[in-house]
């Protein structure tokens, strides 16, 4: 008798090159900590490098690069969200 072989799928292959959520929480922790640090009132200027675009890149790359469960995509989401609504609240209160 043959053993059948599983096939991959592309879902299965994506995920297996993905890292494990368990990475995600020391980044995201350190991130949370960044943006909302760059974000109070009493923060020094963002360096040019280290602008809203850098930080929505690091969000994305975590997000494609690590399986994450949905607490961690709701904390990625709210981080996501506090950028772009620093962004509009700039160009509305300029």
């Amino acid at each position: 008798m043959r053993a059948m072989k599983r096939q991959p799928t592309a879902t299965s292959e994506a995920s297996e090159l993905k890292r494990p959520s368990r990475f995600a929480d020391a980044e995201l922790t350190h991130l949370e900590s960044v943006i909302r640090h760059l974000l109070s009132a009493n923060a020094a200027p963002m360096p040019l490098y280290l602008d809203r675009p850098y930080w929505l890149r690091r969000l994305e790359r975590l997000e494609k690069e690590t399986c994450l469960v949905p607490a961690q995509l709701k904390r990625l989401g709210t981080l996501r969200h506090l950028l772009m609504a620093e962004a509009s609240c700039r160009r509305e209160c300029a």
